[in-house]
């Protein structure tokens, strides 16, 4: 009999299998763990289980973040040139065109061009390609050496900042709903549980702007019935 939650734990799962490869093993050991666990248990809710998966993203989430922030600008250049030497001379004559004038790897899996332009078996190269590298570059940034490590290593200490960040801005919207009337209450604690629920691993990030936002609204709105 499947588990009472089954789709939540697959959920989890695939994010496990899909963490940034700059994951410290420990973390990734201790996701698969909790997930294991909790696929043993049938008497767990949904609130239990979604406190499984906040203790890993609150942990995974300055790791992924250093990581596609770093991909996404200076090390790009480096997968690019991975990917590049990767790929036979045909598959190069057709990508490198549009990576030298600044499309992304992502950006160019993804586009017209590649389905278009591209076999399944080139497709498949450069596909490849992308992961051989991404594991290169892993190496390199777990190993810490080398200026792009240390990019690394000062990017994940400003994502750990920023985790602490809109945790204190969700805490501050949190203590607004001591005030107010029941519905506006109601309201605040709904909003403080999606904020929360952002850090969970199967969730969409939450953002610091945004909480500020609703912060000020409240601030607000209390002021103005005062």
């Amino acid at each position: 009999m499947p588990h009472p939650h089954q789709s939540m734990l697959e959920e989890f799962q695939y994010a496990i299998k899909h963490f940034a490869p700059t994951l410290p093993s420990v973390i990734t050991q201790e996701a698969q763990r909790i997930h294991d666990d909790l696929a043993t248990n049938e008497s767990l809710d949904e609130t239990a289980i979604k406190h499984a998966f906040y203790t890993i993203g609150i942990k995974e989430y300055p790791y992924r973040r250093a990581y596609k922030e770093l991909t996404s600008s200076t090390a790009e250049e480096m997968l690019i040139k991975m990917v590049i030497e990767h790929v036979d001379q045909t598959v190069r004559g057709v990508i490198k065109p549009h990576l030298d004038e600044g499309v992304s790897l992502e950006e160019l899996v993804s586009s017209d061009l590649f389905t278009e332009s591209l076999d399944a078996k080139q497709r498949y190269q450069v596909e490849d390609g992308i992961l051989v590298a991404q594991n290169k570059l892993a190496e390199i940034l777990k190993n810490r050496v080398g200026e792009q490590a240390a990019q690394y290593q000062a990017l994940v200490d400003k994502w750990t900042r920023e985790a602490g960040k809109i945790q204190e801005a969700i805490d501050e919207l949190e203590k607004l709903a001591q005030g107010g009337d029941e519905n506006q209450q109601a309201e605040i604690k709904s909003k403080v549980e999606r904020f929360r629920e952002g850090f969970l691993i199967t969730e969409t990030d939450p953002e610091l702007e945004i909480v500020k936002k609703e912060i000020e609204y409240w601030k607000d709105t209390f002021a103005e019935e005062e």
